[in-house]
């Protein structure tokens, strides 16, 4: 299993909209090949946002990451007005 996670800022008063966009984005996400769970993570004090998809492999992952999952981060970043973050990408070696 492979997991993207991504890592951003976002002000407090954008939180609300970025996590009703995530929820809208799930449905087309969960018809994904490969796809298997997704984190949103925040710290309201910091502003501090992450998220975490997990992928049944490699290969999946980045097939979404040249499709829908392009799609959606600049959707994100027109509609939320958040930079487009880095992405990082790990391979699950233990998952308990």
């Amino acid at each position: 299993m492979f997991a993207q996670v991504v890592s951003t800022e976002a002000e407090s008063d954008k939180l609300a909209g970025l996590l009703t966009f995530c929820e809208e984005q799930l449905p087309s996400f969960r018809e994904v090949p490969g796809f298997k769970g997704f984190y949103l993570l925040a710290d309201r004090q910091s502003g501090k946002v992450v998220t975490i998809s997990l992928w049944d492999s490699d290969d999946d992952l980045r097939r979404n990451n040249e499709g829908r999952g392009a799609q959606a981060r600049q959707e994100a970043s027109t509609e939320l007005g958040v930079t487009p973050p880095p992405i990082a990408v790990y391979e699950v070696v233990l998952q308990a």
